[in-house]
């Protein structure tokens, strides 16, 4: 194809290096590159031309990314909040769950219900469970309909209800219907899409892109102290057009879970922010 206009310019190119070592995709990288240095100063003179392009370059990815912060106390409605995390197997959503509801039970001090709808993987709601009576929560498992809006009954009284759903494989349709027709009740549900930066940057899209039926409200990137890649999340906030509500960074309950807000999450992106 046409050789990149970037190129051209010896300034990009250090960036475009630093930005495809973070594991953001090249097409991304080019892309925000040329944003910046069509909105740079052109006049300025080559020392501060890199500076200039640097700072247009970092404007232009934090317009790119959004955060938002969900998981708050919500006191005057007199309704709880519910929560769905769906995604693919594997990428820690049972822990990161349990992560969120020990800051709300203890830090914000919110009345927490928890319910499982994982029938296929044995062992998934016994994880959650254990965590629910480490601190005292209420956990039930939820197979059907029936039991789902049973679940939720029990649950009026609460500040906020998190929903646990099998990890499934993003190819397999049925499934992920199975657990859309079960959360759509007339109880107003909140979707969350959590993936893990380990996964392959093929295997985030087609993941993403399954789980979008779930229209989800926010994505939860999970395990960024087990890569140096952390880039792909700058693609898949731009594929998705969703704003990042949560990063988790460990498995320790509950100190590793972030609420990032946009520089926060620039400089995870960027490989600068892992603690």
């Amino acid at each position: 194809g046409m050789p990149n206009m970037v190129c051209n310019h010896f300034e990009s190119v250090g960036i475009l290096a630093s930005f495809l070592r973070t594991g953001i995709s090249e097409r991304m990288a080019n892309y925000i590159i040329q944003q910046a240095s069509s909105i740079m100063d052109k006049n300025a003179r080559s020392g501060e031309k890199i500076k200039s392009l640097k700072k247009y370059v970092m404007r232009q990815c934090l317009d790119l990314i959004d955060t938002r912060e969900v998981f708050t106390p919500n006191h005057h409605t007199g309704v709880p909040q519910a929560a769905a995390f769906v995604g693919p197997t594997g990428v820690g959503k049972t822990t990161t769950i349990a992560k969120l509801a020990a800051r709300m039970t203890f830090e914000k001090k919110m009345n927490v219900g928890l319910i499982s709808i994982d029938n296929y993987r044995v062992g998934a709601f016994e994880q959650l469970k254990a965590y629910a009576s480490i601190m005292g929560l209420l956990c039930v498992p939820a197979y059907s309909s029936e039991d789902f809006a049973h679940a939720l009954g029990r649950m009026r009284g609460m500040d906020m209800i998190l929903i646990d759903t099998a990890g499934h494989s993003h190819l397999d349709r049925s499934k992920i219907e199975e657990i859309l027709q079960l959360i759509q009740t007339d109880f107003a549900i909140s979707t969350h899409l959590v993936l893990s930066v380990t996964s392959e940057s093929t295997i985030m899209s087609e993941a993403s892109s399954a789980f979008l039926t779930f229209k989800p409200e926010t994505l939860i990137f999970t395990k960024i102290d087990e890569t140096r890649r952390c880039g792909k999340i700058m693609d898949q906030v731009c594929e998705s057009k969703l704003p990042v509500s949560l990063i988790t960074n460990g498995q320790r309950v509950p100190e590793d879970l972030i609420v990032p807000d946009k520089p926060k999450l620039l400089k995870i992106i960027l490989g600068r922010g892992n603690k």
